[in-house]
């Protein structure tokens, strides 16, 4: 196989730093994409002129996410496929699963976002979003539903790109269109007075420049994952694998991001500044995610192309490594985001309005009790990309769906109603716990996977 750089196949040498060094691009990109997102949130905080604009932009994120995860989950079918292939060394297989990957990418992402646009207020309405900020929160949504195909395309694109071993390329889209949605964001709410219309529109502009930008470098590539638009189809064949494997991770992540929708109209029942709060304190966490989820894609990557090479023990190691790192830094970067927590959540409020310091307060409140335990949420993710990895997609999303989705609707609606867990706090509670039932489960989903394959790989492709 044509390589552009050897260190794209991690099937051979030494695993722990070069998953590092994958995991690290990936980490940045999605830190750079949270800081992009912040820009929005602290741009319309700051400079808007309108206090509850913080809350309109935040009470959006977790319907918009469950939305769009399905579509998403069909870019980790298309990762998947594309992984495993690369490490079997079947480029056709590689170059028909990216032309149909980019293709469904592009259609799903018009229709979702249509279903997106005309059901806007309707959905806010079902989260009792607080009559303050409907109006400007489906404004935002709106049009931010309007970035959903450059968005899917991107993702797509970006997710074919790791799965080769280049996390790099992503990156540099990230920074460069990330810096033009920022200054969009500027000289729309501050020289024309958009607020939340203003960085909604500066957002989709950024994404439908990365999606051009991701179309472009894969047009370029001379390597075997190269996009045509002269060979545009959906083959039945990869599409359908890459469905058996999407369709799980979608609508694992759809149930994720609709347990968060419901906490999300839970704490749409406080006052805007806790709303306003907890989008900042949301935000502020989202950088520990952020960072242990780089862990995610280099477990599925690394374990996707040693399972394609047929090499058992490397996918065993990738797994512990993965583990350990993401659990050292997740413990690692919580605790420094606690430390300046409160600095952290003052970037979000013009700190000389009276409603600032309620803000601020309710936004500590729920990093001080998250940051202590998101390393556990780490743990879940590594576990997950180990198994889609290895195939893996329907298990992962039953242990996922029971121990996060089921155990948090059940928590929002026979727990938090009781007085004593009816507080910020009480709601928090549902994270952590999910968190460890779910890794219990995937733990177990682990070992017996392991005992599979070592029944079913043959013996002599196991060395390396």
């Amino acid at each position: 196989m044509q390589k552009t750089k050897k260190s794209t196949e991690f099937t051979e040498g030494p695993i722990f730093f070069r998953m590092l060094i994958f995991a690290v691009p990936i980490m940045l990109s999605g830190v750079l994409q949270l800081l992009y997102n912040m820009s929005d949130q602290v741009v319309v905080g700051q400079f808007s002129g309108d206090p509850n604009a913080l809350a309109a932009v935040g009470s959006t994120g977790a319907l918009t996410n469950m939305i769009v995860n399905l579509l998403m989950g069909l870019s980790v079918g298309s990762g998947v496929v594309v992984a495993q292939c690369f490490g079997a060394k079947l480029e056709k297989e590689i170059s028909r699963t990216v032309h149909t990957s980019l293709t469904v990418a592009l259609i799903g992402g018009i229709i979702f976002g249509l279903i997106g646009v005309l059901s806007a207020r309707q959905m806010l309405e079902l989260m009792r979003t607080n009559e303050d900020v409907i109006d400007s929160a489906t404004l935002y949504m709106t049009i931010i539903f309007c970035g959903v195909p450059a968005s899917s395309v991107y993702n797509f694109g970006a997710t074919i790109l790791r799965s080769v071993g280049d996390s790099r390329s992503p990156l540099i889209i990230l920074a460069t269109t990330g810096l033009v949605n920022v200054a969009f964001n500027l000289i729309f709410v501050i020289v024309f007075h958009l607020g939340v219309a203003g960085v909604a529109i500066a957002t989709i502009i950024a994404q439908y420049l990365s999606a051009i930008a991701v179309v472009a470098l894969l047009m370029r590539t001379n390597e075997c994952y190269r996009f045509r638009f002269s060979k545009v189809c959906i083959d039945k064949e990869i599409f359908g694998k890459i469905l058996r494997m999407g369709i799980p991770s979608g609508i694992q992540g759809t149930l994720f991001s609709l347990s968060n929708v419901m906490i999300q109209s839970s704490i749409n029942t406080f006052p805007p500044t806790t709303i306003s709060g907890n989008t900042a304190g949301s935000t502020i966490d989202g950088f520990t995610y952020t960072v242990m989820n780089s862990f995610y894609h280099a477990s599925l990557t690394f374990t996707g192309q040693n399972y394609g090479a047929g090499k058992r023990k490397r996918i065993y190691r990738v797994l512990w490594y993965s583990l350990f790192q993401v659990t050292v830094i997740g413990i690692g970067v919580g605790f420094i985001e606690i430390c300046f927590a409160r600095e952290l959540a003052s970037l979000f409020v013009d700190t000389s309005q009276p409603h600032a310091s309620a803000i601020i307060e309710a936004a500590v409140t729920r990093l001080d009790f998250m940051l202590k335990c998101y390393f556990l949420c780490g743990i879940m993710e590594v576990l997950t990309g180990h198994l889609r990895g290895l195939g893996y997609s329907v298990v992962p999303m039953l242990s996922s769906m029971f121990g996060a989705c089921v155990f948090r609707i059940a928590w929002i609606l026979f727990v938090f109603p009781l007085e004593a867990f009816n507080t910020p706090i009480g709601l928090y509670w549902s994270f952590p716990l999910s968190w460890i039932l779910t890794c219990v489960l995937h733990l177990i989903t682990c070992l017996v996977a392991g005992i599979k394959l070592k029944r079913t790989m043959p013996q002599e492709v196991q060395t390396a």
